[in-house]
């Protein structure tokens, strides 16, 4: 259950959460995601067949996103949860105590959190992984936001997060995201050779990001392949 959240708005939580999507879809998982912005909606447009559009303050939604995981465990989960719905998700996480219940049934949380350009962030960032220490925490660095480093302040609190990964979105020109953002369109279908219209230097751009983005994914599966490895004394 992959949680993409952030404090700030239109920073790249979604954008990350189609990308996680399509690898998972890619590597032969079967993923379901998440719509937390109801009633607007946005990366249920991009999958109409894998997707629930939720209210995460509302009961019924609640009822939706929890009981659906719970049922149906054996299955990858992506939550694009809006920044204005950061609170209240972690406040109904820990009111049904939902992280032992998952534990139970062995799902594992993980957090990854798209970081903004201000110092707040950094520190939102540092509070979060410090209440959910037991799960997977990822700060997910996207270049179009900027650095958030550059006090001394920013910098020492980032230090203290400690996360079990950092991924990097390289910047992304706007004509590029522009044809990126427009649902349908899927990254998997682009890898396929579909969207042949577009122009031959903005799929160069495109097929750059995309190579950078999922080769960090591959990576990161791997280190966690050879770890499960190193604990079972095979290698």
């Amino acid at each position: 259950m992959i949680v993409v959240c952030s404090d700030e708005a239109r920073n790249g939580k979604t954008l990350t959460a189609r990308l996680l999507m399509d690898h998972l879809l890619m590597t032969g998982h079967n993923p379901h995601v998440f719509d937390c912005d109801d009633p607007r909606g946005r990366i249920n447009r991009f999958y109409p067949d894998r997707s629930t559009l939720i209210g995460v303050e509302k009961t019924s939604g609640q009822i939706r996103l929890f009981d659906k995981i719970l049922a149906e465990p054996d299955r990858d989960y992506i939550i694009d949860l809006p920044s204005h719905e950061l609170d209240a998700f972690f406040t109904v996480i820990d009111d049904l105590d939902f992280i032992n219940a998952a534990h139970n049934a062995r799902i594992e949380m993980v957090i990854a959190y798209v970081l903004d350009q201000s110092a707040t962030s950094v520190m939102t960032a540092r509070d979060l992984r410090g209440a959910y220490a037991s799960e997977t925490f990822y700060l997910i660095r996207n270049a179009h936001n900027g650095n958030p480093l550059v006090t001394r302040q920013a910098r020492e609190v980032y230090e203290e997060i400690e996360p079990d990964a950092v991924f990097s979105l390289p910047l992304l020109d706007r004509e590029a995201m522009a044809a990126a953002e427009e649902p349908p369109f899927s990254f998997i279908e682009f890898q396929d050779g579909i969207y042949t219209t577009l122009p031959p230097s903005l799929r160069l751009r495109l097929r750059s990001f995309l190579s950078e983005v999922f080769g960090q994914f591959q990576r990161r599966e791997l280190s966690l392949d050879l770890g499960s490895l190193k604990k079972m004394g095979l290698i």
